[in-house]
């Protein structure tokens, strides 16, 4: 650094640590890191990875009128949710777009005298879910208070086919998919901590949340990670800590979004893939149709038909990196650009989502018109073959997320892909 005439340099660093890590992930091929991230990816497929995600957002939805208020608030259907039930919802606008998707867990307190819920948010959009909230709460004037407990709180995600084997081993609680099914939230005690767990999964895998006081995280991932190195070595299955690049390759083999990416305040759920969460409602007419945030628009789009959707497409050459933003071709037109990608390291390949659009010769796309097409990934000046699936490319059928590890599923590979050359 040159400072002046009268003053001296400052000597270069000898070393540039980070900065050499962050070059080698800056590249239009495969980054550095490409074959940790398949270790990551093994051993939450055949094993167990554990997930730091401390950085969600954790809020507490309390007061008279909190059934109403998430009632309003979401777009799944709320009423008559059982304590300890967790659902996976959108909070759309007045337009229909999803201004956040997150999951909504019902509790009620020590005495048994109140209900309350637990909104467990996306870190990057923490912020801006309880700004949301916050606002919809005072714009109608629900008497509910949404409170932020996101730095007294920490997120240790458990996942994998002997997920609940490692925990099993630090609880009593019975675990098993009778008493602690899929999409549900039950107390644990874990190395003398008391936390909340919900059987969730963000990879496709038999999975659990770890909701924990900051004052017990560091106990209580110690307590999981030596179960887990044991669990390694009498299973002999791999065992070890993961991050967010594993994080997008899994989650985009089970076709599941990611808001900011694949997901807007412009997107509706029926446009993205995730109708299901908003079907119960709209299903419900007359007196019994319940009100909510973005219903009339939705109810619209429904009858009329989607003039665009998010599709999945993956790529039939394993050796193309994608970087999003590339275009999307159907029979030679070009009819959308790729919002989200990763390579999936279980399928060998890299997979795209993006809207496209519906053509002046259809009325409304339909499954029947995305199937009849041909698809291809503009990128660099080259079209590359694609696949389409209207499910996810990886267990389709969701055997894995209910813990069913019996049924024959294709050999996993990892395999690295071939590099191309750098550019």
């Amino acid at each position: 650094w040159r400072l002046g005439q009268d003053h001296p340099d400052v000597p270069k660093h000898p070393e540039h640590k980070y900065l050499d890590l962050v070059e080698g992930e800056l590249t239009f091929d495969w980054p550095a890191s490409h074959s940790t991230v398949a270790e990551e990816c093994r051993a939450a497929r055949e094993g167990v990875a554990f997930f730091d995600q401390s950085y969600f957002g954790k809020f507490f939805l309390r007061g008279e009128e909190a059934d109403q208020a998430v009632q309003y608030l979401c777009g799944a259907d709320m009423e008559g949710k059982q304590v300890g039930s967790v659902t996976y919802t959108p909070l759309c606008n007045s337009r229909g777009g999803v201004e956040a998707d997150l999951t909504v867990t019902k509790l009620k307190d020590a005495d048994g005298s109140n209900y309350y819920y637990y909104f467990a948010a996306g870190g990057n959009t923490a912020t801006k879910d309880l700004a949301w909230i916050s606002k919809v709460l005072e714009d109608n004037h629900f008497k509910a208070k949404i409170d932020d407990d996101s730095d007294s709180m920490t997120l240790i995600s458990v996942q994998g086919p002997y997920s609940r084997k490692l925990l099993q081993s630090l609880t009593d609680v019975d675990l098993d998919n009778e008493a602690f099914p899929f999409s549900s939230a039950r107390w644990l005690n874990i190395a003398g901590c008391r936390l909340l767990s919900l059987r969730l999964t963000f990879v496709g895998e038999l999975g659990f949340e770890l909701h924990v006081p900051s004052d017990s995280a560091v106990s209580v991932y110690r307590a999981v990670r030596e179960a887990g190195e044991m669990l390694s070595q009498t299973e002999c299955v791999p065992v070890r800590d993961a991050g967010y690049r594993a994080i997008d390759s899994l989650s985009a083999e089970k076709n599941l979004r990611h808001w900011h990416a694949d997901l807007s305040n412009r997107d509706t759920p029926l446009e993205a893939g995730i109708g299901f969460t908003v079907l119960s409602k709209l299903k419900r007419t007359g007196d019994d149709a319940p009100n909510f945030l973005g219903r009339q628009a939705l109810e619209k789009q429904r009858a009329e038909g989607l003039k665009r959707k998010l599709v999945c497409l993956v790529l039939e050459a394993g050796t193309v990196p994608l970087h999003g933003a590339e275009s999307i071709w159907r029979d030679g037109e070009c009819v959308g650009y790729v919002r989200s990608t990763a390579f999936g390291h279980t399928i060998g390949s890299s997979i795209a989502y993006g809207y496209v659009d519906c053509p002046r010769s259809e009325a409304k796309i339909t499954n029947k018109w995305l199937e009849a097409g041909e698809w291809h990934i503009g990128d660099k000046g080259e079209k590359h073959p694609a696949k389409l699936h209207l499910k996810a490319p990886f267990d389709p059928t969701n055997s894995r997320v209910k813990g069913s590890y019996d049924i024959p599923m294709p050999s996993l590979t990892f395999s690295q892909p071939v590099a191309q050359a750098q550019v």
